[in-house]
C-alpha cells in the first residue's frame, strides 16, 4: 500500500470520532476545549474538530432509525 494511501486513510474525521467516543468524558471534554476555537484548515486540530462534529452528528442520530457509522458514544 502506498503512504499516501495510508495517511489518506487515517486522515479521516469518522476513523478518529470512533476512537474519541470510546474515552471517558472527562478526556473528552478535555480535548473538545483544546480544539474549541479557529483551526488551521487542513491541521490535526481541524482534523479533530471536525471528529467531534461526527460525534455530535453520531449522537443525534441514536435512537433513530439509522444506524450510526461511527456507533453508539460511550457515557
Amino acid at each position: 500500500m502506498e503512504a499516501q494511501k495510508v495517511i489518506d486513510e487515517l486522515n479521516n474525521p469518522l476513523r478518529i470520532a470512533s476512537t474519541i467516543g470510546l474515552l471517558p468524558d472527562d478526556q473528552r471534554a478535555d480535548i473538545a476545549r483544546l480544539v474549541a476555537d479557529e483551526q488551521i484548515p487542513g491541521s490535526f486540530g481541524d482534523l479533530i474538530k471536525r471528529s467531534f462534529g461526527a460525534i455530535e452528528e453520531g449522537k443525534r442520530l441514536e435512537g433513530g432509525n439509522v444506524v450510526s457509522m461511527i456507533g453508539q458514544h460511550r457515557k
